[in-house]
């Protein structure tokens, strides 16, 4: 199953997430928007790291999957944020 969102992030920028699940847990994950994160590329790893999370997960069990790999790879996000990047990811689901 395919879910979208969109979320501004308050005095940030606009957040897109795709969504891809089967019921259970997150297949795939893709994160657009208008916001900057450096190094660019590292994008990827994010979204790869989120793959197999359970659909049940919270907003703050996504969100530590986020920041994890933001600090291992030393990410730098302007604009949003791990917690922003795990609401838009839970409200995708969630609809």
């Amino acid at each position: 199953m395919e879910c979208r969102f969109k979320y501004k992030v308050p005095g940030g920028k606009l957040i897109e997430t795709v969504v891809m699940h089967n019921g259970i847990s997150i297949e795939s994950v893709r994160i657009t928007g208008d916001f900057f994160l450096y190094p660019e590329e590292k994008l990827e790893a994010i979204e790869k790291s989120l793959t197999g999370s359970r659909i049940g997960s919270t907003e703050e069990e996504l969100c530590a999957v986020i920041a994890g790999v933001v600090s291992k790879e030393g990410i730098e996000m302007i604009g949003i944020s791990p917690e922003a990047i795990a609401r838009a990811i839970k409200s995708a689901v969630s609809k």
